[in-house]
C-alpha cells in the first residue's frame, strides 16, 4: 500500500488542527522577531479601578518570553494573580479570561477554575483569584506526598474524561494525511528503520477512529493544583484548538514520564520513581473508568498515543532549538532568563533526541 493510497482514504474536517509542529515553527519565528508590541506593567491605580477595591501591594512573581505573572494582595485580605501577555494579542488574553468562566460552567465534579476578577484590555492583563493547593508536578517530587499524588492523578484522569465527553463533536477517522505532512516538518533525522515504522503506523492508523472536538492542549501536571480533593485548572487556553482529544491525554502522561526519567537519571534508586509510575497508572484508571467507549479501539490505543507523543516531542524540539539559537545569537528576548536556563535548553535537545528514539521503539512494539 502506497503512502498516497493511505492519504486518499481519509478526508478530515478542515476545522481540526493537525499542524502543531508547523505552528511551533511559526511561534519560534515570532520569538526571534525583534518587533514585539511593547506593553507596560499595570499600575496600582489601574488594578484598583478594574477590581473595584483597594490593592495593598503587588509584585512580579514570575515571567518568561511570553508572559508576566504578578501576585496581588488586596486590602480585604484576598490574594489574586494577574497574567500579562508580553507577546500576544488582546484577543488571546480575552479568550483566556473568558475560558475561566466557560470551563467553570462545565460543572465537572472535582474540577475548579479560579474565579475571573478583572480584565485590562489595553495592558493585555487579566486577573483571577489565587488558587490554593500544590501542583501535581510538585507532588511528584515531594517524598511525603504520595497519597495526594495518587488521588490527584486519578482525579485528573476522571476530570479529563468528563471534559472530553462534554466536548466531543464527532467520532471521525484519524487525519492521516495532514499528520504526515506535519511530521515531515519535524526538526529531526529519521533512520531508515524509523521511517519504516512511521510508514507502517500511518497505514495502520488509517482505520483508527478518534474523539474530535475542542482540546485543552496544556493539560499537564504543572497546570493542575490539588487541594482538598479538588483540582484547580490554572492556565486556561489562549485560543481555540480543535483536534483529537487524545492530545490532552498525551500531554499529561508524557509530562509525567519526563519527570520519571529526570528522577531516574539523577537518583536511579529513589523510591519516588515508583510513586510516579503509580500516578501515571492512577491517571489512566481515572480516565478509562469514566470515558465510556474507548476511541481509538483498545488494540490501537497504545500505539496511537505513542504516535501523538512523537508529534509532541517534535514540537518541543522545535521550541528548544529556537531557544538555543536565540541565546547563541544573544537576541534581546533571551535576556533575564526569559527563555529559561541556557545550559538546560542545550542539554534538553539531546534528551529529546533520546526520547524520540525510545518512542519509535515503543511504537514498533505496540503496533498491532
Amino acid at each position: 500500500m502506497t503512502k498516497n493510497s493511505i492519504h486518499s482514504r481519509v478526508t478530515p474536517s478542515p476545522i481540526f488542527d493537525c499542524d502543531f509542529i508547523q505552528t511551533a515553527q511559526l511561534r519560534v519565528a515570532k520569538m526571534h522577531a525583534s518587533a514585539a508590541h511593547p506593553v507596560e506593567p499595570p499600575t496600582l491605580v489601574e488594578l484598583e479601578q478594574a477590581l473595584g477595591e483597594r490593592v495593598q501591594r503587588y509584585e512580579l512573581w514570575t515571567q518568561n518570553w511570553r508572559n508576566r505573572v504578578y501576585r496581588i494582595e488586596l486590602a480585604s485580605g484576598r490574594a489574586a494573580l494577574a497574567k500579562q501577555a508580553v507577546r500576544g494579542t488582546e484577543a488571546m488574553v480575552q479568550y483566556q479570561y473568558d475560558q475561566l468562566q466557560l470551563l467553570s460552567n462545565l460543572n465537572i465534579p472535582g474540577m475548579r477554575v479560579p474565579k475571573a476578577l478583572a480584565f485590562l484590555r489595553a495592558k493585555r492583563v487579566y486577573v483571577m483569584e489565587f488558587a490554593p493547593g500544590k501542583t501535581i508536578e510538585s507532588l511528584l517530587w515531594n517524598r511525603s506526598g504520595r497519597a495526594d499524588l495518587l488521588l490527584a492523578c486519578e482525579l485528573a484522569g476522571k476530570i479529563l474524561a468528563q471534559m472530553h465527553i462534554l466536548r466531543t463533536e464527532k467520532i471521525s477517522p484519524m487525519p492521516v494525511e495532514p499528520l504526515a505532512r506535519d511530521l515531515a516538518a519535524a526538526p529531526w533525522h529519521l533512520s531508515s528503520r524509523e521511517q519504516k515504522i512511521l510508514q507502517l503506523a500511518l497505514e495502520t492508523f488509517a482505520r483508527a477512529e478518534l474523539r474530535m472536538g475542542e482540546i485543552y492542549y496544556d493539560y499537564k501536571p504543572a497546570n493542575l493544583l490539588f487541594d482538598n480533593n479538588q483540582l484547580f485548572l490554572v492556565d486556561p487556553p489562549d485560543m481555540v484548538r480543535q483536534g483529537a482529544h487524545l492530545r490532552d491525554f498525551v500531554s499529561f502522561q508524557s509530562s509525567m514520564r519526563r519527570h520519571l526519567w529526570r528522577l531516574s537519571w539523577r537518583r536511579p534508586f529513589d523510591q519516588r520513581r515508583t510513586s510516579i509510575r503509580q500516578g501515571m497508572a492512577a491517571f489512566e484508571y481515572g480516565y478509562f473508568a469514566n470515558i465510556g467507549r474507548s476511541y481509538p479501539e483498545p488494540a490501537l490505543f497504545a500505539s496511537v498515543v505513542r504516535f501523538f507523543e512523537l508529534q509532541r516531542t517534535a514540537v518541543l524540539m522545535t521550541m528548544q532549538k529556537g531557544k538555543v539559537e536565540a541565546a547563541y545569537q544573544k537576541m534581546p528576548i533571551a535576556g533575564q532568563a526569559r527563555l529559561g536556563n541556557p545550559l538546560a535548553n542545550r542539554i534538553t535537545l539531546p534528551l529529546l533526541e533520546i526520547e524520540k528514539r525510545w518512542l519509535f521503539r515503543q511504537l514498533d512494539r505496540e503496533l498491532p
